[in-house]
């Protein structure tokens, strides 16, 4: 599940920033070295979630569709409304998840930039 690949890769802000403060290139490497390894982790993640909520999506129409078409079936109204507002749910949380994978590459990119600018001629410390 895609918040797992968050939630246990969370970044110490406060300690980047103070690494791009002393322009401590060895916790910058590693850390940049380390968010670009989740970073495509995720993606492939999110890729499969959005996938097989789509697929369960389509799926949920396309029994929507017998019942209200009158074929016979098991289901119900009320069970298909179910489904569909956990499906609903699913996407929320996929987007939530997106949202902040986004969020988490700007400030990574903006510690970057900061010390490549801060930085660059130093030599390695």
């Amino acid at each position: 599940m895609i918040s797992l690949l968050l939630d246990a890769a969370d970044i110490d802000f406060d300690a980047v920033g103070k690494a791009v403060a002393a322009c401590d290139r060895n916790v910058i490497s590693k850390t940049v070295t380390d968010d670009v390894t989740r970073h495509g982790a995720f993606l492939v993640q999110a890729f499969k979630d959005q996938r097989a909520i789509a697929a369960d999506r389509a799926a949920l129409a396309e029994r929507r569709r017998h019942l209200r078409g009158g074929e016979p079936t098991t289901d119900t109204e009320q069970g298909i409304a179910l489904e569909g507002q956990a499906i609903d749910d699913r996407q929320r949380a996929l987007d939530d998840q997106r949202q902040l994978d986004r969020q988490q590459q700007e400030v990574m990119a903006n510690f970057r930039q900061v010390y490549v600018t801060r930085c660059s001629g130093r030599g390695a410390s």
